[in-house]
Order: C-alpha cells, then structure tokens, then sequence
C-alpha cells in the first residue's frame, strides 16, 4: 500500500487549508478545518494492525510519560506535537506519517501541520485505548458468552482472553485470570471511570472484557513492571530474584495483589471471614484466604517399588475448620505444595493430588456447641482452579470451564478440572445455607 502511493508522487496531493488566525508565540493553537479530501487522504495510511495500547505509554525517543502521542502509522509513542518535539520530528522524517492520537484524551491531529482530525473512523482506535462498559452491556456479560472478532480474522471469547507471559512473573497471568471470574469485583472495575493508565488491575480488568480489542489478548507487561518498581522503592534492600520468586509463585503473588493491589474495601466485603479453629477450644481467626496444608509425600516405595502419589480429599483437609462468618467468595491455598530446603535452598514440590467437587463444596459453619449432632454447612462452587504449574482453569458466565495457560485458552470439561495438583481456588458461595 505504502509503495503504490510514493510511486505516484507525481499526482498532485489534496490542497490542506487551514484558518489563518493570529496566534501568540507561546501557546499551540490549532484549527478544526481540514477538506474531506485531504482528511481521506491523511486516515488512508493508519495501519491499525501495528496498534498496540497495552505496553507502557512513554515516548519512545525522550522516554517522557506526559503529552505522549500514538502516530497511527507506525504504533510509536512520541512526546509533544509542538515543533521540535518528537512528534513532530517524526512526522518530517517519515513519509506519510502524519496522524497522531493523543493518548489520554483520544485527540488525533495531523502533524507537522498541526491540524486536528474530526472523524467517526477513529472511533474504533479511541474504544480500544479507552475501553466503556455500560450497565446493559454489563448485565450481558453476565449472563451470555460473547464472541468477538480480530483484526486478522480470527475468533476471541470475551473475558476469557490471552495473556503475554511477562519474564520471570509466572504467577501474575493465572492470578489475573482467577480474579476476573469474581464478577463483583470485575463488574467495580468495569463501571468505574476509565483511567488513562494501563499499568492498574482495573484497566487490565477493563482490556480483558473488551469486545472491542483489535487482538484476542493483551499483556500485563505495564502492570507487572508497576508492581515491580513499587516493591524496589519500597525495599530497596531486595534483591532481584527475590521478586522475581514472588511473582513465579501463584500463591505468593495472590497474597500480594489481596494486600496491595485489590482495593481494600473489595478485599473485606468479598473475601473477608471468620474461621472457628475446632481443634483449637473454637479460636476465631479472621481470614482472607484459608491456608490448607497437604499431607507429607512418602519418603520409601510402596511393596509394588513405586512411588505411591498420596491422595486426600479436600473435606478432609477442611474437617478442622468451621466458617464463623461465610465470605462471599472463598480463597483456598494449598500453602505447603511448594517448599524450600533451609540448607539446599532447593524448592521441592509437594506431589499430594487434592479431589474436590466442582459444585456444593460444603463447610461447617458456626456449630453452637461441640456436642450437637447437626450442623449448619455453606456451599460453594468453584469458580478458578491454579495448578501448581501456573495454569488457571476457570469457569466463564455460560457455566463452560476454559483452561488458560498465558497464551493459550482451551475449552475443558468439567471432569478434568480436577485432575491437576490444585495450588490455589476460588470458591463461590451459594444463595441458601444448607442444614
């Protein structure tokens, strides 16, 4: 496309005229009128396949956050539109590079001059940087799957979408993708008012449940380089692979985003409960998640010579516990499946297979004294399911269960969720209490 239009530099291009208006030197005004001609000709050249608005927004010359700049030929980021800015450089030096979208008010000019852009073709770029959900499309995506189409043709689930694998963060995509399933969560993030910032769980949240999207995924990267530059400023004595061995770990990055990354005031009304320690005298602990630990794996062989997986059901596991206060969404944590040798420093896994039910996960709940025969049990079904792979498999709106490995998603049954060495779940609890 470029080629034919530059082998044709003979034919005269459309006339741009601009409103000749006084203009003091030192503040950058612009004009509003532009032919429709020429409006055609400038828009002919967005490469809309080179767009990509989930990496970090800084220029890519003066390596600035403020007043970036989209040119829509080529996807670079850029600072200013002033003559002498980056902008505007780029504009010169590069042909037929001339349309530029501002990338916190949505704003195209065309540059070096200085013209703005007034089109509805534009429309499709501003709802992907600025992804809006209405109260109609929200209670839709609650109830029905819905599918979307990419630029190049090819098929997405919405909500239930590819993620870049971020080196050394192994444990972010499947987190990420285990919390969009709590919709009252998801559905905060989605109403609240979009920012202009892509490195927040929200605008991540927002990016995943956009039909819109020219790709059917997008990338944490901005958001993973976030958490890590807070972590350095707030311990600049940690090392670089402790962090990294943070966010490899599911369960150590899922504690970290309950603590600083998901708003407080969602921790507490959604996740937030009472345990009642049974072999304890009824101790009461407060709780966000409920840390399970698993059975020690055998250290000899069976009379067969082979290493028996042991197995244990995950009623077992829960016997000593009693819910006091039944959160409405219930995180379990498998929290011995990896441990580290004090002397070795090697990490060895816990090989222990947990059975679970996919629905009606019944807990005790608040017995009134130790001798009373019946007592009161909450149900939950399970939402998302981490592996000690790093794997989420989790549950989409329709009730279809979808395994997700960063790039990859694959519609599963519901009899293989249970399969794996479950790490971390998340359960939801029913409307009814059962007795």
């Amino acid at each position: 496309m470029t080629k034919k239009a530059t082998s044709k530099s003979s034919k005269p291009q459309p006339e741009l005229k601009i409103k000749s208006s006084p203009a003091p030197t030192t503040t950058l005004t612009t004009t509003t009128l532009i032919t429709s001609a020429m409006q055609a000709y400038l828009l002919s050249f967005v490469n809309r396949h080179l767009l990509d608005f989930d990496f970090e927004k800084r220029c890519s010359v003066s390596l600035v956050k403020d007043n970036c700049y989209c040119c829509l030929t080529c996807g670079q980021f850029f600072a200013g539109r002033g003559s002498k800015t980056p902008a505007y450089t780029h504009a010169l030096e590069r042909e037929n590079h001339r349309v530029f979208m501002h990338l916190e008010n949505g704003r195209a000019y065309s540059l070096p001059e200085n013209v703005e852009i007034l089109d509805k073709s534009l429309d499709d770029i501003r709802k992907v940087l600025f992804p809006k959900f209405t109260s109609e499309e929200i209670a839709r995506l609650e109830k029905e799957a819905t599918w979307s189409k990419a630029l190049d043709g090819t098929e997405y689930l919405v909500g239930v979408v590819g993620l870049n694998r971020v080196e050394n963060a192994r444990g972010v995509n499947c987190v990420i993708q285990s919390l969009a399933r709590v919709d009252k969560l998801r559905n905060s993030f989605l109403t609240t008012t979009t920012t202009t910032t892509n490195d927040t769980l929200q605008s991540l949240c927002q990016r995943i449940w956009n039909k819109h999207n020219f790709r059917g995924h997008t990338s944490p990267d901005s958001f993973v380089r976030k958490l890590k530059k807070q972590i350095k400023l707030a311990n600049p004595d940690k090392l670089e692979t402790d962090v990294d061995a943070l966010f490899n770990d599911p369960f150590a990055t899922l504690r970290h985003f309950l603590i600083f990354v998901v708003p407080k005031k969602h921790v507490d009304d959604l996740f937030r409960g009472e345990l009642l320690m049974l072999n304890q005298k009824n101790k009461t602990q407060p709780f966000v998640f409920v840390p399970l630990k698993l059975p020690d794996a055998p250290l000899f062989r069976d009379v067969m010579e082979k290493n028996a997986i042991p197995q244990v059901s995950l009623a077992e596991l829960l016997k000593p516990f009693a819910l006091k206060t039944a959160p409405e969404y219930l995180i379990l944590a498998f929290v011995n499946r990896f441990s580290k040798n004090q002397f070795t420093k090697e990490v060895s896994k816990n090989p222990t297979i947990v059975t679970f039910p996919v629905k009606n996960l019944k807990i005790a709940s608040s017995p009134s004294s130790s001798s009373e025969k019946t007592t009161s049990t909450v149900s939950y079904d399970l939402l998302a399911n981490v592996d000690a792979a790093g794997k989420a498999t989790v549950k989409h709106v329709d009730g279809t269960w979808y395994e997700t490995n960063d790039l990859f998603v694959g519609e599963v049954l519901a009899q293989q969720v249970t399969l794996g060495e479950a790490y971390v779940q998340i359960y939801e609890r029913q409307q009814r209490t059962q007795k």
